[in-house]
This record gives structure tokens, sequence and C-alpha cells, in this order.
């Protein structure tokens, strides 16, 4: 089974274009370096998990520890197109699929029944890199499909690779892909990377023939470019 999606299955003429990022920002943020040395020690990251946030990620350990299969994260996943596609592909694998927002993932419900090895969890992105790192969770790659770019200058925090998080996001697994369509997103995210891991990580135009989710084909639709960053730490 393919693990992309055909553009004839997802995209109809109903379905708006997607804007292009604008930004007042035009290069890589002027303070990242700043703000990437002040993070790069994990121990200044201690923020709680919250108690229930906790009870659901030990549930979720149990049912991966259960299964003996080495892990797939998709971070952000929204309405689970991406995941699920995942999971029918690599069935060697368990998806753990995770988004904050219960609108997005009660989407999901219209692709049921469900792939046995996907897990979808309603969490903070942090809350997970945390625990995953804690517990030594083995996860073999995670994927960041078009996180929110927060392309305003003065956003510049809430973008995970500013983030105090951004250590554990690495830590925790074996391998990582982003995607985006800002390419000074990939810049930025490449050269924190760079910076933690101490080698070269570069960023390339990405052009799928078939994309992995609707976001993902409505970009490419629109004329936007992409840009994938893809880090492999176990080569």
């Amino acid at each position: 089974m393919d693990l992309f999606l055909k553009p004839r299955m997802l995209y109809s003429v109903e379905d708006n274009l997607s804007k292009k990022v604008l930004s007042n920002q035009q290069s890589i943020h002027p303070n990242l370096a700043r703000v990437s040395n002040k993070h790069k020690d994990l121990l200044k990251y201690q923020n709680p998990i919250g108690a229930e946030a906790a009870r659901i990620l030990k549930a979720t350990q149990e049912q991966i520890e259960r299964s003996a299969k080495p892990i797939i994260m998709d971070c952000g996943c929204g309405t689970g197109e991406s995941a699920i596609r995942l999971a029918k592909k690599l069935t060697d694998h368990t998806i753990v699929a995770i988004d904050k927002s219960s609108h997005r993932l009660s989407k999901v419900k219209k692709h049921f029944p469900l792939p046995e090895n996907l897990i979808f969890l309603r969490a903070n992105l942090p809350d997970i890199w945390l625990f995953a790192y804690r517990h030594k969770w083995n996860i073999k790659k995670q994927y960041l499909l078009y996180p929110n770019p927060w392309p305003k200058q003065e956003q510049l925090m809430r973008r995970w690779h500013a983030h105090p998080i951004m250590p554990y996001l690495l830590s925790s697994s074996q391998n990582l892909e982003l995607r985006t369509n800002w390419k000074i997103y990939a810049l930025e995210f490449a050269w924190v990377t760079q910076y933690f891991l101490n080698k070269k990580v570069e960023v390339h135009s990405w052009l799928p023939k078939h994309p992995i989710s609707n976001f993902e084909l409505k970009y490419l639709k629109s004329g936007h470019k992409l840009y994938r960053v893809n880090v492999v730490k176990d080569d």
C-alpha cells in the first residue's frame, strides 16, 4: 500500500488555496544564536508534566511496551492523515501521533477503523518529548510536518527550534524529519540542529510526487515552495 496520497484522492475544486507565508523577517533571526546557546543545556528545561498528562503518557508507554515495536512519532499530526498512512505502510512500527487540538483529533473518526499499530494522543508536544527522553522510548524517527511557523520576527520564541524543549526533541529519537513551506523556518531549524548535534544539517527543496497529507497537497496546489530537513543521527 502506498504511503502517500494521490492528488486526485485528496483535492477538490471546492478547496481554498493556501496563502504563502508572509513575514517581516527576511533571514535567520539575529537572536537565534543567543537563544540557542541559552537552551543548549538539557537540564535547563524542568517544567513539570501535569498529573493528567503523566497518567495518559504512562498508559501509552505500557501500550508501547506490550507491542515491543520501535516507534515513529508524528508530532503535530492534525487530523491524522499522515499518521494513518505511516501506520499502514510501517506495520512493523508503532505510530504515535500527537496533537494538542481536540477539534483536529475529532476528525480522525472519519477514518475508522484505524490501523492497530496507531496511537493518537491529545497532548502538548513538550510533555511528550520530555517524557519520551526520560523514559527512553525507542523512537526511530520523528516527523514534524508543517508546524506553525510563527513567521513574525517577534514570534521567534514560539518556534520549536527556539523553545527550551529543543534539546529534548533532538535527544529523544534517532532520526528526525521536518517539512515546512517557509524557507527561513527550515534554515533556522537546520542551524539550531547543527549547533546542538555538532554535525552538518542541510535544507533541501522538497517536491513530493505523492503528498503525505491534505496540507502538503494544498501547499503544492497553491504554488508554495516546500523545504525538508532530514536529520540522521544513527549513520
